[in-house]
């Protein structure tokens, strides 16, 4: 069997480069031929690390600058290379582009999956979704309401953001050591965060809140993106600097929350994020925007708050402070609730199930 999976955000530190690599990598286990596909320059050591595990990678540019370029390309690529299962990866019917070169191509199965609840091009999706319900014939979604907003009353498959759990189980030893490295006291409150710097993940919100929070606590923001210097700005001028730690991208976000003691998602919207699951996986209580679906809640962890109640988020923050032998314990329990519920990265039995299914 031969399987493209096609990113229709840029192909770098995000939840969905992150699903396409770990299904990929899966994939690949069970003797599958699989190719990613995306349409920006891709990072060297992504490059290789993807090469090393016999994962394929192909670039067509143009996208968002050059569509008709773009859709010719891929059309041409997916005619000669006759793939079986086409497995689009986006937040929006902006996924018909891929979807109808697909059809075009002749290719038999082609999978739509939702990651999110919302779209930055509402016109655009509203325009494209008599195309998108032609072409489309496996829906997949990351939760109920990722596959509500895309799929409206059509029938989905809901396969759940999984991580490697046993990567993200608390260790003491780590934390210790990283606290060290980020210069954080034993009697200092360190929060955290991990995302894109853009509006949907809204950091400037916690710089709001770090303001208001007694001395003892600092924060950690962990990522890159167009809004990271707004937010440097924001710190700056409020004179923060001493109090919030920038690590840039990092491949080893487990070990981060490990020092961590809360952590935070401010998100403006979300599908299912990953960093919650691994949040979790790690013990850690999380205080989150009541814009994020309540189905995240998948170990009874998260605490949601409303953005335009800055108290409520202050007064929750200082109650979600878990450490020594609890955080031991909810990291063990939470793993085992998330494996059994379907959140381990390993199964893709369900994956395998709808690319071998009858066309919908």
């Amino acid at each position: 069997m031969k399987v493209l999976l096609i990113n229709t955000v840029n192909f770098e530190a995000n939840g969905i480069s992150t699903f396409i690599i770990n299904v990929a990598r899966e994939l690949v286990k069970n003797n599958i031929d699989v190719t990613i596909l995306a349409s920006n320059k891709v990072d060297s050591k992504l490059k290789n690390t993807l090469k090393k595990q016999g994962i394929h990678l192909k670039i067509i540019s143009g996208r968002m600058s050059k569509p008709i370029k773009y859709f010719n390309s891929l059309k041409a690529y997916l005619s000669s290379e006759k793939f079986d299962v086409v497995h689009v990866n986006g937040n929006s019917t902006t996924m018909a582009v891929e979807l109808f070169a697909a059809k075009l191509a002749g290719i038999n199965k082609r999978i739509a999956h939702s990651h999110n609840t919302t779209t930055e091009h509402p016109i655009v999706n509203k325009i494209l979704r008599p195309l998108f319900e032609v072409c489309v014939n496996g829906r997949v979604a990351c939760n109920e309401a990722a596959g509500k907003w895309l799929f409206r009353n059509s029938k989905f498959t809901v396969i759940p953001n999984g991580v490697k759990l046993h990567n993200y189980r608390f260790v003491e030893d780590r934390r210790k050591k990283y606290r060290k490295k980020l210069h954080v006291n034993d009697d200092e409150v360190l929060l955290g965060h991990a995302g894109e710097f853009n509006y949907q993940k809204n950091q400037l919100f916690l710089i709001k809140l770090i303001k208001k929070l007694p001395e003892n606590y600092k924060l950690i923001l962990i990522g890159e993106g167009k809004e990271l210097n707004n937010v440097k700005k924001e710190v700056e001028a409020l004179n923060l600097t001493n109090k919030i730690i920038f690590t840039g991208t990092v491949n080893n976000v487990q070990d981060y929350l490990n020092a961590m003691d809360v952590f935070l998602l401010p998100s403006n919207f979300e599908g299912q994020p990953f960093v919650l699951v691994e949040a979790s996986a790690n013990g850690l209580n999380c205080v989150v925007s009541d814009k994020v679906s309540k189905e995240n809640d998948l170990v009874n962890n998260l605490s949601f708050v409303n953005l335009s109640n800055v108290k409520k988020w202050l007064t929750v923050i200082k109650s979600s402070n878990v450490n020594g032998s609890k955080r031991i314990t909810n990291s063990s329990k939470y793993c085992w609730e998330l494996s059994n519920k379907g959140y381990d990265s390993n199964d893709i039995s369900k994956l395998m199930k709808i690319y071998r299914s009858k066309n919908d």
